[in-house]
């Protein structure tokens, strides 16, 4: 059992918990990833240590409530609970390199995955600057990254009351696209590296393809058990199927068949959107909501 020591609301649908997890912190590296199961007969998934402590043995993950498991973790879990599994650390860790100057890009929650990464980079010696492109009240993190780095730029998106999450999703991408566009024409790169939705990567990609900068992305295909077992976070790179969570999660996006990706990450969102409806419903018959 996995205790949590600490859980906090920081953004919008955004939850820090800080779990007790000795034998991931002792070895977890920048880029890896943890399965988290959380209930009895509960689905599986993969969150990022952030941050975490060898000594003390903890890590801190931050989750973004996007359907059933996270609505029931962010609703049901409590300081003091314990989740039923973490299995980790998994996943290859980041490439630590000197690239040189280093655009490192975070759109909506990917700037979780993007913190430990541009924090090691910039310890070895890389000049890196953050970029984290999300709606106004999601922002997280902007303390840490500015004491991390050597530049953090955070361009937030105002929420449109008049549409649902997912058309106001389009200003955002609109907005990323703006802004790597204006740094990549500005000043001169070695790296471009990015984390967030496939959508929105592809967008970023075709931006930085045209300036001919190399850049790697961190990919995030469904996933069910973490250990390239059951095949369901496959992906296609350099006309090759790889697997996510054993082959990655970093690859080169130059090589990345991203309408297929694409793809398949939207596979299940009809059945994800009944789970939560269904979910939701049992919470309203219970009077929580």
């Amino acid at each position: 059992m996995y205790k949590i020591l600490e859980k906090r609301e920081i953004a919008m649908r955004n939850t820090w918990y800080k779990i007790y997890a000795p034998h991931v912190a002792k070895k977890v590296q920048p880029g890896q990833f943890v399965i988290v199961r959380s209930f009895q007969n509960g689905e599986r998934i993969p969150l990022t240590p952030v941050m975490w402590d060898r000594e003390e043995g903890w890590i801190v993950l931050i989750v973004f409530t996007r359907g059933k498991t996270t609505m029931r973790m962010a609703l049901e879990l409590s300081e003091g609970d314990s989740l039923l599994n973490v299995a980790g650390p998994l996943g290859n860790p980041a490439p630590m390199e000197k690239f040189g100057k280093v655009l490192a890009i975070g759109a909506y929650t990917g700037i979780v995955e993007v913190y430990p990464i541009a924090k090691a980079w910039q310890e070895i010696g890389n000049d890196v600057t953050t970029l984290h492109v999300t709606f106004e009240p999601m922002v997280i993190l902007q303390d840490y990254l500015e004491n991390a780095v050597s530049r953090h730029i955070v361009e937030p998106v105002k929420l449109d009351p008049r549409f649902d999450f997912k058309v106001n999703m389009k200003y955002v991408t609109k907005r990323l696209v703006e802004k790597v566009r204006e740094l990549l024409e500005s000043e001169n790169w070695d790296l471009v590296f990015m984390v967030g939705p496939p959508g929105d990567q592809k967008a970023v990609f075709e931006v930085v393809r045209e300036f001919g900068i190399p850049m790697r992305v961190d990919l995030h295909p469904i996933m069910v058990d973490g250990t390239g077992m059951c095949g369901a976070c496959r992906v296609r790179v350099g006309g090759e199927v790889k697997f996510a969570c054993v082959d990655g999660p970093e690859f080169d996006a130059y090589q990345v068949d991203w309408d297929e990706l694409i793809h398949r990450v939207g596979f299940y969102s009809k059945m994800e959107r009944i789970a939560l409806e269904r979910y939701l419903e049992e919470l309203k018959a219970k009077g929580v909501i």
